[in-house]
């Protein structure tokens, strides 16, 4: 099985995920976009649901090694850098959070799927509340957590209105600041 192939696919279909949905896009059209015959698609990928299991596979891979990036952040710096990324890689490229991405179709969408899609929660959410075990705040490590995710999607949704993306970190920030001991 060609790697290069895999890889390219799955990039594709994340592409198409995180603008249209899981059910916003054929897989002729993730061929078609791949010049790719739907045969191909086929040869590495046994079904659409197939697909999308490993592509959040695929990203759980993907935060695990980006989270390494912050081994010797300090537990703040590295919940701001998260918000960060979060900014560049939804609010600047116009595209729907992974973790959102499936919420509309979630009543639809196969158990498996959605058991990868929990992994990946379950992923951001022990790691940021991991940092806020590490820090001295006011709230507990779960209840920050909790608050810290919830308002990142919030926030995200105001900048998508707004187009101040700025909205985002400073949000984060106000709340970091307003639990800290």
């Amino acid at each position: 099985m060609n790697t290069s192939t895999r890889t390219s696919i799955l990039h594709e279909a994340s592409k198409m995920l995180l603008i249209k949905g899981f059910h916003g896009f054929s897989l002729q059209e993730l061929a078609d976009s791949l010049s790719i015959k739907k045969s191909s698609l086929y040869h590495h990928y046994s079904s659409k649901n197939q697909l999308a299991i490993e592509l959040y596979r695929f990203y759980q891979d993907a935060f695990n090694d980006w989270t390494q990036s912050c081994v010797n952040n300090t537990p703040e710096k590295a919940i701001l850098k998260y918000c960060d990324k979060l900014i560049v890689w939804i609010c600047e490229k116009n595209r729907i959070c992974p973790l959102s991405a499936l919420s509309l179709e979630w009543a639809i969408i196969d158990q498996d799927i959605q058991k990868e899609v929990l992994k990946l929660h379950e992923l951001h959410h022990d790691w940021v509340s991991s940092l806020y075990k590490k820090m001295e705040i006011n709230i507990s490590s779960k209840e920050a957590t909790s608050i810290t995710l919830s308002l990142l999607q919030g926030s995200i949704q105001l900048a998508r209105l707004t187009g101040d993306h700025a909205i985002v970190r400073k949000n984060l920030k106000n709340f970091i600041k307003s639990i800290k001991k």
